[in-house]
């Protein structure tokens, strides 16, 4: 599951990390965003048919279109925001996207929770070494109502490396850099891309509880106000 990640890029920092040679934001995007949350517009690097990379907005989640013929509005719905890897390439929903459109979604580390009792403590998995870590995305244009070719994007998730275990159960595909350019070729086989991380890559950091409320915004979530050797 990835289900909140932090992008503390600003747009020049993005464009000169992932080598873009185009940019084509479309709807803005806040950046830098430190508490990136579905249905938000979120930057992402796509390759162009000239094989120039582009920068573009996105809406985080696929609208579930299926609700439509239960007569509910497919975009107030809530957005699928992950594509389990196992099953993408069997399933409607990302099947095509995985074939055709699959793009880069910078991230400077995603968040995941642990539980006790009732209480939740975020934790934000960075990358041990370097600046960015990129998950693996893929995208699609939906048409509803006034809205034509909306595109929007979903990350891929797989089961979990050393670090994320403890916590969850599912993880992001994250793309080395020398994998970037392979998983934007629709030409190579997506199941080469689909294992945890190697084990040491994130590194684990206890960061403020404001992160419970997907409005949270700001630096400042970075900020620790609790410690796992607090809570056992």
């Amino acid at each position: 599951m990835c289900g909140r990640y932090q992008g503390a890029l600003d747009p020049a920092e993005l464009a000169l990390l992932y080598r873009v040679q185009r940019e084509a934001w479309g709807r803005p995007a806040k950046l830098p965003n430190w508490n990136v949350a579905p249905r938000q517009s979120v930057p992402v690097v796509i390759r162009e048919a000239d094989g120039a990379r582009a920068v573009v907005t996105m809406r985080w989640g696929f609208p579930p279109m299926w609700v439509a013929k239960q007569g509910k509005e497919p975009f107030d719905a809530p957005p699928l925001v992950n594509a389990m890897s196992e099953e993408a390439a069997k399933k409607p929903t990302w099947s095509r996207a995985l074939r055709e459109r699959r793009c880069l979604v910078p991230t400077t580390g995603f968040y995941e929770w642990l539980t006790v009792g009732k209480e939740r403590f975020p934790l934000h998995f960075r990358p041990r070494e370097g600046r960015t870590l990129t998950l693996a995305g893929v995208w699609g244009a939906f048409d509803w109502g006034e809205r034509k070719g909306w595109p929007c994007v979903a990350i891929l998730t797989t089961r979990p490396n050393a670090e994320v275990a403890p916590v969850h159960d599912r993880m992001p595909v994250v793309l080395a850099p020398e994998m970037e350019d392979a998983w934007l070729d629709p030409g190579a086989d997506p199941a080469a891309f689909m294992h945890p991380a190697p084990d040491g890559t994130l590194q684990p950091v206890e960061v403020s509880r404001a992160l419970n409320s997907r409005e949270a915004e700001g630096e400042g979530v970075t900020i620790a106000d609790w410690s796992r050797g607090a809570i056992g």
